[in-house]
């Protein structure tokens, strides 16, 4: 089924609410949530609540069922980062250059920590030099103790969850705007001095680095004894978890960029991973970096893919005045064939160099699936 949902949505309101229909296919799109800004962080549903940032400066938790906004927190700075959750807290960070623990109930602040980075510019994309577009954050993750997190000031954080007290921090030699993943060992991060370095959980002491040739704002993404990465060099990398050393390297002959992240596929063999100016998703053999398929999505895949069930997701940017079309979409693609099961066309905005899109990772809960768009909705269509 190649099904294309198309949206009507009413100017001007905080909330645009559609009841769902009786008996609701796969796609068909459900509701909307409007915020003030665009919405480039990924949703994450906890409990019935979604979970999001905006370019507004605020922090969403709406409730899923009732379409109803639970709390919003105010911050300083656009919120381009995703939530982490560690028992009643959800942290996330912003552009105020603040990692900030909030009670997931009420949105009560409960403590925050000063990263540094407050007053980092941002050279966000456009169709001139210098070409170093920065548009995304790092996200903090936790192990149940720890919060890590990275900053523009060239470190990675090691926070105390229960106090937001720091405990250790790393130094690279860029800004930090990958996501770091971990292990009961090691915490992984990539930096924009092209290194993927991996450290030690408790000590914060390095155990090994990775050197590509270009910057990275991939997540590094540990999958079985791998850790794999994406690099502006035009390079997917596969490293020893334990050593760092190279396993296999995939090199994109057009030379597009890997702003995308790896994510475990259906079966321990596999991954997803999507591109840039290459504009597709592409499934991989884990062992020997083989590309199984790809799928076209005609525009820049900067983001994350999420796998749900035999469905795969991804989103695409558009872009104005680039040397080739680059358009908006938003994609339901088949994990054995690769083929489109369903998809829905993001509204375009002239005027501005990303003309519209999905850059973060949707949430597939409850039936639901709720997809951030750059034109500052949460859309939400039937899984």
């Amino acid at each position: 089924m190649q099904k294309v949902a198309k949206l009507t949505l009413l100017s001007g309101l905080v909330a645009a609410v559609l009841s769902a229909p009786v008996l609701a296919a796969s796609g068909d799109y459900l509701w909307s949530f409007k915020t003030q800004g665009q919405i480039w962080s990924s949703i994450k549903v906890a409990n019935k609540t979604a979970y999001f940032g905006s370019d507004d400066g605020y922090f969403y938790a709406m409730n899923v069922n009732k379409t109803q906004l639970r709390w919003k927190f105010k911050t300083q700075g656009i919120v381009r980062s995703s939530a982490t959750f560690h028992r009643n807290k959800v942290f996330f960070t912003s552009d105020d250059g603040y990692l900030y623990a909030l009670n997931r109930h009420s949105g009560e602040l409960i403590w925050q920590y000063d990263l540094n980075d407050g007053g980092a510019e941002r050279n966000l994309p456009a169709n001139y030099a210098p070409w170093d577009f920065d548009y995304t954050k790092s996200s903090p993750v936790s192990d149940g103790k720890m919060i890590y997190v990275g900053s523009a000031d060239q470190h990675l954080y090691a926070i105390d969850a229960r106090s937001g007290e720091l405990v250790w921090k790393f130094q690279t030699s860029g800004k930090i705007r990958a996501t770091a993943d971990i292990n009961q060992r090691s915490v992984f991060i990539s930096s924009w001095d092209g290194k993927t370095y991996a450290i030690d959980k408790h000590t914060g002491q390095q155990q090994w680095v990775h050197q590509s040739q270009g910057g990275i704002v991939s997540d590094p993404k540990v999958l079985q004894d791998k850790v794999v990465i994406g690099s502006r060099d035009a390079h997917i990398y596969a490293l020893d978890v334990y050593t760092g050393e190279e396993q296999w390297r995939y090199g994109n002959a057009d030379g597009s960029w890997v702003e995308s992240s790896a994510i475990a596929g259906e079966t321990p063999d596999v991954f997803y991973i999507a591109s840039s100016d290459a504009k597709r998703l592409s499934k991989f053999d884990l062992d020997s970096g083989t590309e199984i398929w790809h799928f076209s999505t005609q525009g820049w895949s900067w983001g994350k893919p999420v796998l749900a069930g035999d469905t795969v997701y991804i989103g695409a940017t558009g872009a104005d005045d680039y040397w080739t079309p680059v358009k908006p979409g938003f994609f339901a693609v088949d994990t054995q064939t690769g083929e489109q099961q369903w998809h829905y066309q993001p509204d375009s905005k002239s005027g501005t160099y990303v003309n519209g899109g999905v850059y973060g990772s949707v949430a597939v809960k409850h039936g639901k699936v709720f997809v951030p768009d750059v034109d500052g909705y949460m859309h939400v269509f039937e899984e």
